[in-house]
């Protein structure tokens, strides 16, 4: 007799808002700004070397970059928190064999969402 293993899959929700002109500006200019986040954090990365990789090289880079670039302060710092740990967990599923390596980011092919850490 073979046992039957049960697999517990959890399922990520999306929530659509309903949201004013100015809200879906805000949030627009939002998501781009996270995008070019993952964009500047991938350069980054790839530029510096393997023994300077590390999260606190890249969390200050982030707080750097957010002062520096206007158009970035419009993303919260939580979410631009969201995007690194995001970011090294798509290399840590790379190096485990689960996926391939993190590309850059395009505006046409990439779906424009926000993390809101709050909402889980």
């Amino acid at each position: 007799m073979s046992q039957v293993t049960l697999v517990k899959r959890q399922f990520g929700h999306r929530a659509r808002l309903a949201l004013s002109p100015a809200g879906v500006l805000k949030t627009d200019d939002q998501a781009h700004a996270a995008r070019t986040m993952w964009n500047l954090l991938h350069a980054w990365w790839q530029m510096m070397p393997k023994e300077e990789r590390t999260l606190g090289h890249a969390d200050a880079a982030i707080r750097q970059a957010r002062e520096d670039i206007g158009f970035l302060a419009v993303l919260p710092a939580q979410a631009a928190q969201a995007v690194l740990k995001t970011y090294f967990r798509a290399w840590k599923n790379c190096w485990e064999g689960r996926a391939d390596a993190p590309n850059f980011k395009g505006r046409i092919r990439t779906v424009m969402s926000v993390d809101v850490p709050q909402g889980r």
